[in-house]
């Protein structure tokens, strides 16, 4: 279970993230994916799946860091 919620932090729409997926998202499910603000508590990236999910990961786990790198890749 991941948990995204979006605040307004000094009237800016914020997403950040209260809890993170527990299990690795298939990379062909995986559209993009945002990096949360530094105004959020803890460290998020926000993984985009192709239903307009939107789920929450921790940013230090080598599967969320392997999204991050191909998808900066496919846009270049």
């Amino acid at each position: 279970l991941s948990v995204c919620l979006s605040a307004l932090t000094d009237g800016v729409p914020t997403t950040c993230c209260f809890s993170y997926q527990q299990h690795p998202v298939p990379r062909s499910l995986v559209v993009s994916a945002y990096i949360t603000g530094s105004s959020c508590t803890q460290p998020g990236v926000i993984l985009v799946t192709k239903k307009k999910k939107e789920l929450c990961a921790d940013p230090r786990l080598p599967w969320v860091q392997a999204h991050l790198k191909r998808l900066q890749i496919l846009k270049n």
